[in-house]
């Protein structure tokens, strides 16, 4: 754990991107399973949460919901008092799948992380008392309509900080989302497809960070944390549209012979 010191508010964030940006600090791992299908053919593989920070789970094990897994935080906190500083900092890791049940494809047009909270900035100080909260979503695309491909990442993040000077409080609420449209992102790129992203691996980092100074204290909490998915079904032609597709093109074609004649 990265618990109490006295830290410079400097120094406090130079340990933040440190931990970011390395994984081998990951320290403990939970390995929650596979989750799904889920309708309409959505399927979690390999749910996994670790820390470098804290001993786990600072997430618990999550519950499947239509087209998403939903998480309920009861130990995901950071709490600074007299002059120190306080990193949590938790990942998630899962790979996402899309097929129905007749083994048709199903793509992930976009993701979303949605998550809440609250926040205590309180006694007497500066600026410096603070806490902030930081998510990146990091999505690497390996397979368009049921076929692998070169991964192709797409990067999302996002974060909010709050001082004792404007956001002094107790419990206070807070709330943060990332939303990556992935179907957009391809289009944007220029890559063909038909359905879309159909296999995906998904990595979250979520930091928590209190601050705090000689007379105050700091503290912030994860109390929901969510992953949604909005799901593209392949379109099939039923074999009804198919034989009235078939009869319109000998339609056209007999109307063409009879001109000719």
């Amino acid at each position: 754990m990265v618990k109490t010191g006295h830290f410079s508010r400097w120094s406090a964030l130079a340990l933040i991107l440190a931990i970011c940006s390395t994984a081998s600090l990951q320290a403990a791992s939970v390995n929650y399973g596979n989750f799904g299908p889920v309708a309409p053919g959505v399927t979690f593989l390999n749910v996994v949460e670790s820390s470098g920070t804290d001993g786990v789970p600072l997430y618990n094990s999550p519950s499947p919901f239509a087209t998403g897994l939903n998480f309920t935080p009861t130990v995901f906190t950071s709490s600074s008092t007299g002059a120190g500083a306080d990193i949590t900092d938790g990942q998630l890791n899962f790979t996402i799948h899309g097929q129905d049940g007749n083994g048709n494809n199903v793509a992930i047009s976009s993701i979303n992380l949605s998550e809440n909270g609250a926040y205590t900035l309180a006694g007497v100080g500066t600026a410096a008392t603070q806490i902030s909260v930081g998510a990146i979503m990091n999505v690497k695309i390996t397979e368009i309509d049921g076929v692998a491909v070169a991964p192709i990442t797409v990067i999302g993040n996002a974060s909010l900080a709050k001082n004792l000077v404007s956001d002094a409080g107790v419990a206070s609420p807070w709330a943060l989302n990332v939303f990556i449209d992935v179907q957009n992102q391809l289009t944007t790129l220029g890559v063909p497809f038909v359905t879309g992203a159909t296999r995906a691996d998904v990595v979250l980092n979520n930091t928590l960070v209190s601050i705090s100074q000689a007379g105050s204290a700091a503290s912030v909490s994860k109390n929901n944390f969510q992953i949604s998915i909005v799901p593209q079904s392949e379109v099939v032609p039923e074999p009804t549209t198919l034989a009235m597709a078939g009869l319109a093109l000998c339609g056209v074609g007999l109307a063409g012979r009879r001109k000719r004649s």
